[in-house]
């Protein structure tokens, strides 16, 4: 498997980084890649900030809005912690079914982390501006740290 990196975007959305979207590509079983990279590094609580203040100002979110980006910002803060309990990567002589078991629990992981970031999203991108949901579309598509 090749690990493509996780969309965790607008403008460093959520651990950091809007989580939207994780997405996998499996080669062709001849091509299958058993050593790929390990999972990120869960964001540090300083990162996390940082990315929600990045937003904030990529966003130039109004008075008005503070409500629902306030919740975004917490589901960040949540879905990063939660990142934390994510399982060590396998060792180097790992078995292809440890490594298989251990990029299934760093995905369940993951997509609780998107379950829970949609809903805020979705709140906070129903008070954008035209010009604000541009913005976040742009962001979503440039990818982490953008």
């Amino acid at each position: 498997m090749i690990r493509i990196p996780h969309i965790v975007a607008v403008g460093g959305l959520v651990c950091g980084s809007l989580i939207v979207a994780g997405s996998h590509l499996a080669a062709s079983p001849t091509q299958l890649m058993l050593a790929q990279a390990p999972p990120p590094a869960p964001p540090s609580a300083q990162n996390v900030e940082a990315n929600i203040a990045g937003l904030r100002q990529r966003l130039q979110i109004t008075p008005a809005q503070e409500g629902q980006f306030n919740a975004l910002a917490n589901v960040m803060r949540q879905n990063a912690k939660a990142e934390t309990t994510a399982p060590q990567p396998p060792a180097a002589n790992a078995s292809a079914v440890d490594y298989l078991r251990a990029e299934i629990q760093y995905d369940e992981i993951e997509l609780a982390d998107l379950k829970r970031f949609l809903p805020a999203l979705e709140a906070l991108y129903a008070t954008l501006s035209p010009a604000q949901r541009q913005t976040a579309d742009a962001m979503l598509r440039e990818g982490p740290g953008q």
